[in-house]
């Protein structure tokens, strides 16, 4: 009888023990790449990436990304790296773009749908670029965030202070937009604690992976929050270094204003101002005569930017297409041939203001549906971006007006073609007998 009790309670105890491990695995579990939709909104869909982790109750922090045209899929994969790097789920959207009224309750729907189905904490980053990067801090504003990277937009003080987490500024020195970072390069006394500000070369366009993953490991090595697991010590050590690293590569190549921004940056954050090297660095090269010449220049041509913007904007309407021709000529010779970089950046900058103007007055004339006022900034856009897929798109209105449905086609095939998506924008411009052929 004593050994049927001990044979009894043996099984009872290990039953209990197998029940108490159930759900739980050390095992490791692959990474998931998918489309997905939010319960409450079919058409708010959105793509998932879930990096390998440790095991299935693992929770990591959320990134969710924003992309001005709505391109889920290239924009979550410029993240890949950050997130297997750095372990965070990412979230991009396909439904919100530039245009669209409804971003802040799109983004809260798409938020909340996340956290019913996967492994997240409260932790939460946001990004975007262009338009995205506004949605993105709009959003932030009225919602709290672990942290932002804004890529190819800025805000001003007074908003970046409210916001209460840190900001990345990724910013092309030419990029059109570039003059929202620049005015922090030249107040650093006045500039947020919060924001820090990192400079490429991307022009107008999400920067590189390597870029951003370096972005996201600076907000996740600096974020202390109790609902996700620390990184490793050791993957903090490695990060300093690298940033120690191209801290001396800028500086050996010269490019010192560069090299100010990454050591500023690691001086300013805890843990990673733990190394006073930083801010030694910092300091020394903010004397060097190299870094002082190079803020002269930048401000010397920005100066100039600045004072070109608004006769530009007014020749749009009284210049001719000749003038154009000869100054978007003079434009690009000084983009090939100028030897001094902020000069040549600056001429970058002209052109993509021009681009963006022109993008701009053409929505303008055919919300008004002025076809003269249409086709005198479609002769300059022409001139300007040949391949662009949106002047493809604005060129078919007066077609459509015109009743030639034939050459509406045809050019909206090539905008199509060309890259463009929206889809949606698509059918709310054109009747249902032209958009079923396409």
């Amino acid at each position: 009888m004593h050994r049927l009790f001990l044979l009894l309670y043996s099984m009872l105890f290990y039953g209990l023990v197998s029940c108490s491990g159930a759900g739980k695995s050390n095992e490791t579990v692959k990474a998931v790449e998918k489309t997905d939709s939010c319960k409450l909104d079919s058409k708010n869909t959105y793509e998932v990436y879930i990096p390998k982790r440790a095991n299935a109750n693992q929770k990591l922090p959320l990134v969710v990304i924003i992309d001005s045209h709505g391109s889920g899929k290239f924009a979550l994969g410029k993240f890949k790296q950050a997130a297997n790097q750095f372990s965070a789920v990412l979230i991009a959207s396909n439904l919100v773009k530039n245009g669209f009224e409804g971003y802040k309750e799109a983004i809260r729907t798409l938020i909340e749908d996340v956290h019913q189905k996967y492994p997240i904490g409260e932790t939460v980053f946001m990004t975007g670029f262009s338009g995205g990067a506004r949605m993105a801090l709009g959003y932030a504003l009225a919602h709290h965030q672990n942290g932002l990277i804004l890529c190819g937009a800025l805000a001003n003080p007074d908003q970046i202070k409210a916001l209460h987490c840190p900001v990345i500024s990724i910013s092309g020195m030419d990029d059109f937009n570039f003059m929202e970072t620049a005015q922090y390069l030249f107040q650093e006394q006045s500039t947020p604690d919060n924001l820090k500000i990192e400079l490429t070369s991307a022009s107008h366009s999400w920067p590189d992976s390597p870029i951003l993953a370096n972005a996201f490991g600076f907000l996740r090595l600096s974020c202390q929050t109790a609902d996700i697991p620390s990184l490793p010590k050791p993957l903090l050590k490695i990060y300093c270094q690298n940033q120690q690293s191209r801290i001396d590569s800028l500086s050996h190549q010269g490019d010192f204003l560069k090299a100010v921004l990454v050591a500023r940056n690691m001086s300013s954050t805890a843990p990673f101002n733990n190394d006073p090297a930083f801010a030694s660095t910092c300091n020394v090269l903010k004397t060097n005569p190299s870094y002082i010449s190079q803020l002269n220049r930048l401000e010397k041509c920005l100066n100039f930017e600045i004072s070109a913007r608004q006769p530009y904007l007014e020749a749009f309407q009284t210049k001719d297409t000749l003038w154009w021709r000869n100054e978007i000529r003079t434009s690009e010779e000084k983009i090939k041939t100028e030897q001094d970089s902020y000069t040549r950046d600056t001429y970058r900058r002209i052109k993509g203001f021009w681009g963006i103007a022109s993008y701009s007055l053409c929505k303008q004339a055919i919300k008004e549906q002025n076809p003269e006022a249409l086709n005198k900034i479609l002769s300059i856009y022409r001139m300007l971006e040949p391949e662009n897929p949106d002047m493809f798109y604005f060129s078919s209105f007066t077609y459509l007006w015109s009743g030639n449905n034939g050459t509406t086609l045809s050019l909206l095939k090539k905008a199509i073609e060309a890259g463009f998506s929206d889809r949606s924008q698509l059918k709310k411009d054109f009747p249902e007998s032209i958009t079923s052929k396409l």
